[in-house]
């Protein structure tokens, strides 16, 4: 196929309302599409991509029980080709590294400008979900970000995503929502090891207690002990019993020395949603940032229990063994 290119640039930066908030401020969620031409944006092919993967975030719980505490938005994105690599140019600038990395890198500045355009944003509170016109398997999100001068994180991230094989691919829906949710909503680490990695160094152990003092990364930790690790609560909790959760081995992309809650789980190979422990992670950030609320283990219990039933049990989508970065 040869690369297309737009001429017509009318459709650019224009606001599509997906969903607003009927609880709470309305947590901001931005998606836009890279390397689309101005002829996808006018047959549609572009508002249809961006539908489903507004669908696609909604689709694990507890977010699913909890779409309505956010606002929703496409911004149209009009890239000059709808092909990445050397001597072709999009919106977002995206790279994939290729090879056997699921790496996507892009223009930071790019995604909060196409954000702005949604009135009254706060840029600080939002996940913009940047999706990659290319069936390329791969994903990365960033986080992290600070205010200029300030040594405080902010919620915006990015999260980037290919249509992964196709629009209606489990790989893509299970891949977005490791990436836009997990990642970048939840702040959660990866809970996937790589053998060749070995023991996690103390500096990554000292990076991830930073941004754990900040609330962040629940679902990863440094200690083997039931009752030290973050979800001992869980681990003690005879309701949870059937959720076959407890401290193993191999996480943060390394072999030894940090810990995850569940042997399988959305943040390890995409499958089986999230564990309770990242379920927790999600609830608590969106009432304390939709309602100003601290939640107790209490009330996310009673909540998770009555919802997740619901949590889909996928199976192991057939594809590249590479789990994400």
């Amino acid at each position: 196929v040869s690369a297309g290119e737009s001429t017509d640039y009318s459709e650019d930066k224009k606001v599509r309302v997906l969903q607003t908030a009927s609880i709470g401020k309305g947590i901001p969620i931005v998606i836009v599409g890279d390397g689309f031409i101005d002829k996808e944006i006018a047959d549609g092919t572009y508002d249809q991509v961006m539908d489903k993967a507004f669908e696609n975030l909604f689709t694990e719980e507890p977010i699913q029980s909890l779409r309505n505490y956010f606002n929703v938005y496409a911004v149209t994105a009009v890239s000059a080709n709808n092909t990445f690599g050397d001597g072709y140019s999009t919106a977002f600038s995206c790279e994939l590294e290729g090879g056997n990395s699921t790496g996507i890198s892009g223009d930071d500045a790019a995604c909060m400008e196409y954000a702005r355009c949604v009135k009254n944003i706060d840029l600080g509170e939002t996940l913009v979900v940047v999706v990659l016109n290319t069936p390329a398997y791969a994903g990365t999100t960033y986080f992290g970000y600070s205010e200029v001068g300030s040594r405080d994180f902010v919620e915006f991230a990015i999260a980037y995503c290919p249509v992964i094989y196709n629009l209606e691919s489990e790989t893509f829906r299970q891949v977005l929502v490791h990436e836009a949710i997990g990642h970048g909503f939840g702040k959660l680490l990866d809970e996937y090891a790589y053998e060749e990695q070995g023991r996690i160094p103390v500096s990554e152990i000292n990076n991830t207690r930073t941004l754990q003092s900040f609330g962040w990364a629940q679902n990863v930790d440094f200690t083997a002990e039931w009752d030290e690790v973050l979800w001992s609560a869980f681990l003690n909790d005879e309701r949870y019993t059937s959720d076959n959760l407890g401290v193993f081995e191999g996480a943060c992309t390394y072999i030894k020395g940090a810990y995850r809650p569940s042997e399988e789980s959305m943040m390890n190979s995409n499958t089986e949603g999230f564990n309770a422990p990242s379920r927790k992670a999600i609830y608590d950030k969106i009432m304390e940032r939709s309602l100003g609320k601290q939640m107790s283990y209490e009330e996310f219990a009673v909540f998770d229990l009555q919802n997740k039933s619901q949590t889909r049990s996928a199976k192991p989508t057939i594809g590249p063994s590479k789990p994400f970065t």
